[in-house]
């Protein structure tokens, strides 16, 4: 499904991914993610920068999706933080009292509970990239003891080779579903023709199947599965590959 799809219907234990450069787009993912929840009966948990926070109100209005202040609640991404963390990584004691706290106490009024968090992106942009990983895998962790579906974001840029090798496949790695882009259809037809055009036609092919038929297990579109089967086993050819990418798909988004 594409990225809207995926927002308006999460399910309980889904943890969701989106990589951005556009802060429009971010703000317009964040209100179909907790504007369809809070239209439907869910509360809504923001834990953001301040900056985010108020375009996340301002998209949220836009949207018309609001409620009471028990139903949609922001936190600050910088405070929660200093409650958890300790010698520089997150504490799973203090993570789970503060955060597990929050989400028991707003699960007693409500049916579901979508979380939107970006603690991680504050540790990641910090260079804190450890400490970032193993908060993920405190909330999946925490997924297990409690329902909820939670989104995150990262300031990163898919079609930047250096984003491979390493940072894109750690975060990819504690994440159910990852969106790399705007339009999927036009995202997969970039990489398919940058492909085509770097390698012969028919090895283009056999490498868009061999990359379909081992896709990782996180849940993202065709394309995306496709330059990571491409940085992992043919790197120099990826590198040539995303140039395509971008070009054709800066044209096309």
């Amino acid at each position: 499904m594409d990225w809207a799809e995926l927002l308006k219907h999460p399910v309980d234990g889904d943890h969701i991914v989106q990589t951005w450069q556009d802060e429009a787009f971010l703000g317009e993912t964040v209100a179909e993610y907790i504007g369809s929840g809070l239209r439907g009966g869910d509360a809504g948990l923001i834990v953001a920068t301040p900056e985010h926070a108020d375009l996340f109100k301002l998209n949220l209005r836009a949207a018309r999706a609001g409620g009471p202040d028990s139903q949609l609640r922001f936190f600050d991404a910088e405070d929660t933080l200093g409650k958890f963390m300790q010698g520089g990584m997150p504490d799973w004691n203090s993570f789970h009292q503060v955060v597990g706290g929050l989400i028991a106490e707003i699960r007693l009024q409500y049916p579901a509970v979508r979380v939107y968090g970006e603690m991680v992106d504050v540790l990641w942009q910090r260079g804190e990239r450890d400490a970032a990983i193993r908060l993920e895998e405190f909330w999946n962790e925490l997924a297990k003891l409690q329902t909820f579906s939670l989104f995150c974001a990262y300031r990163l840029d898919n079609l930047d080779a250096a984003a491979y090798g390493g940072a894109l496949e750690c975060v990819c790695h504690v994440h159910t579903h990852l969106i790399p882009a705007r339009n999927y259809e036009a995202f997969n037809d970039a990489v398919s023709e940058a492909s085509k055009a770097v390698l012969d036609q028919p090895l283009a092919q056999m490498l868009l199947s061999l990359s379909a038929s081992q896709r990782p297990q996180t849940h993202m579109p065709l394309g995306q599965a496709t330059l990571l089967w491409l940085q992992k086993n043919m790197p120099r050819t990826a590198e040539k590959v995303l140039d395509g990418v971008r070009q054709r798909y800066g044209t096309a988004a």
